[in-house]
């Protein structure tokens, strides 16, 4: 990318923020308003958001920016949008206060970005594709297309507030057995050393992975069972849990599907960040999906 093109760190946090964040602020708020724990946690989900986008997609594509760490994403944040003061717990204090026990100290949105931080660093911006062994699986996530294969369906606001975005659904490991588990790792141990994404392997299809993609995307679009038909299954790592990684199924729907659901041409996902990076495996157009949504 050529440097004329590179959008600058905090001209691409500011309007991160300004779509993401500023849409659930209060018109205004002081540090006596102490926000709901459901406000904390809303601001704290979009945030999330924010620090990712910045810290690794954006970086992904602008090598050459810096990489912020929590404390001066903190800083930088606070000054481009003073009305978060409230949600900053930690920031508030003096800076010779003592750091024991820090994260007792963080507020939810502190919390957040220290974890979204950490994560980001951990992916690594510098890597094609990051290395997801040994992970286990956190949730699944469905990419859905229409019966042609010529659009994908997507959802407003079901993960981050005021974006498109895949289906996904948490795995919860406490109604699966302990089968499953081990079926889940060693899903997760058959990824090729290349950096390429695993293909779940085809008993971990058939049982508890596909059943919750299936579930997920009957909840989500009312779409029913009979009408589905699993194309790929892949092992890709989590954007919303720290070494953890995600179960991504690519999924048809063989009937026409409700008019709430909207839908957008494939090929312009791909148009827009396929040719570019030639979506050299699957990792790097799932990844491209999530960032393409985020800015849509």
């Amino acid at each position: 990318m050529d440097a004329s093109d590179v959008c600058p760190t905090e001209e691409a946090i500011k309007a991160f923020l300004e779509y993401l964040v500023d849409p659930i602020l209060p018109p205004r708020s002081s540090l006596r308003d102490t926000p709901s724990l459901s406000q904390q946690e809303s601001v704290a989900k979009q945030v999330h958001a924010v620090v990712l986008l910045y810290n690794y997609y954006h970086r992904k594509q602008c090598p050459d920016l810096e990489v912020l760490n929590f404390d001066s994403f903190c800083k930088l944040v606070l000054v481009l949008k003073p009305a978060l003061l409230p949600h900053m717990k930690f920031m508030q204090k003096p800076s010779d206060t003592e750091l024991d026990d820090l994260e007792k100290q963080l507020s939810v949105t502190e919390k957040t970005i220290m974890d979204a931080c950490n994560m980001s660093l951990r992916l690594d911006a510098s890597k094609d594709v990051p290395n997801t062994e040994g992970w286990p699986i956190s949730k699944v996530t469905v990419f859905l297309v229409d019966p042609k294969k010529e659009n994908c369906l997507l959802l407003f606001s079901l993960i981050t507030q005021g974006v498109w975005s895949v289906i996904e659904k948490d795995l919860d490991v406490a109604v699966h057995s302990s089968e499953d588990q081990t079926e889940a790792k060693h899903a997760n141990r058959n990824k090729r050393v290349t950096g390429k994404p695993s293909r779940v392997e085809s008993r971990t299809d058939g049982a508890s992975f596909r059943k919750l993609a299936y579930s997920a995307v009957s909840e989500a679009a009312g779409i029913n069972q009979t009408d589905l038909l699993v194309l790929e299954s892949h092992v890709v790592f989590s954007v919303s849990k720290e070494k953890a990684a995600v179960c991504f199924f690519i999924i048809q729907c063989t009937k026409t599907v409700s008019e709430k659901i909207i839908q957008i041409p494939i090929q312009d996902v791909i148009d827009r960040y396929g040719c570019r990076k030639r979506l050299l495996c699957l990792d790097e157009f799932y990844y491209d999906l999530l960032f393409f949504f985020w800015v849509l």
